[in-house]
């Protein structure tokens, strides 16, 4: 059952019109038809910890220092090396000599490392990258295949280190063999693997004690989704920024206050086609199958309906293609079922990651333009967002569980 993409522009004030939902007629019009009472809300208060406007956060480091930090910290001569896409960390595929003059590595990774220098405002919480490590040894253990922190010459898993003005955390990690999802072959099984694979993933997670993550905040989180307004300025085009406007309103009304009806726990938190990590089947050398997940820079105590709603995101940016959140509700309801009440939000959390994606890329790029990275998706996301924001609650979700339905009807 193969999806035909269906994103396309179409006009919000068409669709407004032509809405019967009373209150998605609210969120899909300008926000001046809506009454004061429903768009008034108290100011949303502000959340340490997280990023704020102006700041400046990526590592500044060159690839001499990065040889430096391999040998100096971990005992090893690097040979080959490359930087690896990121957002606001540095990230660096390295292939090392044989020869190690760390005790307490006995023997070099096949595939290579790769060394994560974590941006300055993460590196704040040195706590976060234990459980970081701790996290991802634990999924190893229970079969769920993510990178394996290496231990430094003093025993331990990562180190602070002063580079330029500011300070970074430093880890080296066994670098995944694979292909990213974003890019292969995209047939319908792919998807309802994912939303498997990050149903899994959450399953595991719920036997590593919460209090590792609790303390966690980030402008990536959903829960603190209502602080993007203070990054609206970074939106020149009206008509995008009327719809992050809009969605920004629906989950201040319409999800903040039902946040205690949701089940909540340990969370990856960004479930998106860069991280995730596929490979070739043995058995057909034609078709791809989900091996594995990188960088746990999100992981966080947070809703399970958020986790669904994150990757339910980018898998349909990657495709294209709202009929795709279909397959991974599919996917993801095998291993948890997903209450009436979270469905009815699904639609409003996935354009407010959509948006989260979109304006927080429009930022970095004004404090690192040489990052073009960022911006790879900004026309195909805002089609996706604008797509999505014109459907109701009720007809997306009929879709995407008679897609879901049919997809297991067909594979049983």
């Amino acid at each position: 059952m193969e999806m035909k993409t269906i994103v396309k522009k179409r006009s919000l004030v068409e669709d407004a019109q032509n809405d019967e939902n009373a209150s998605d007629n609210c969120e899909t019009s300008t926000a001046a038809s809506c009454t004061a009472e429903e768009t008034q809300h108290s100011e949303v208060p502000k959340v340490e910890g997280t990023l704020k406007p102006g700041s400046q956060i990526r590592p500044v480091v060159s690839e001499e220092e990065v040889h430096k930090l391999a040998e100096r910290l971990y005992g090893i001569i690097v040979l080959e090396m490359c930087e690896l896409d990121s957002y606001d960390d540095r990230n660096f595929m390295i292939q090392a000599d044989s020869y190690v003059k760390n005790p307490i590595l006995k023997s070099i990774s096949p595939s290579g490392y790769v060394m994560k220098i974590a941006n300055s405002l993460d590196s704040r919480d040195e706590s976060f990258f234990h459980a970081q490590n701790e996290i991802m040894l634990h999924l190893n253990k229970r079969g769920i295949k993510c990178p394996v922190p290496a231990q430094n010459i003093y025993g331990k898993h990562h180190s602070m280190e002063k580079l330029g003005e500011s300070k970074h955390i430093v880890r080296l990690l066994e670098y995944i063999p694979g292909k990213v999802f974003h890019g292969v072959p995209h047939p319908d099984s792919l998807f309802y693997q994912a939303g498997q694979f990050i149903a899994r993933i959450d399953s595991a997670l719920k036997s590593i004690d919460k209090e590792m993550v609790m303390k966690r905040q980030s402008i990536w989180m959903l829960d603190n989704f209502p602080q993007l307004k203070d990054f609206l300025y970074v939106i020149k085009d009206e008509h995008h920024k009327g719809i992050v406007e809009q969605v920004l309103d629906a989950f201040q009304r319409r999800v903040m206050p039902n946040l205690n009806e949701c089940e909540q726990g340990v969370i990856y938190g960004d479930f998106n086609e860069h991280n995730v990590i596929v490979n070739k089947k043995p058995s057909n050398s034609k078709e791809y199958e989900i091996v594995g997940i990188i960088d746990f820079g999100d992981v966080c105590y947070s809703r399970y309906v958020f986790e669904l709603a994150i990757a339910m995101a980018y898998m349909i940016l990657e495709a294209n293609d709202l009929n795709i959140g279909g397959l991974v509700m599919a996917g993801y309801s095998m291993i948890r079922l997903i209450p009436p009440h979270e469905k009815e939000i699904l639609r409003v959390c996935i354009a407010a990651r959509l948006c989260q994606s979109l304006v927080l890329g429009l930022y970095t790029a004004t404090v690192d333009s040489s990052n073009q990275y960022i911006l790879s998706s900004q026309t195909r996301g805002w089609n996706v967002l604008e797509a999505l924001w014109t459907e109701t609650d009720k007809d997306i979700l009929e879709r995407w569980n008679s897609i879901a339905e049919e997809y297991l009807t067909c594979s049983s």
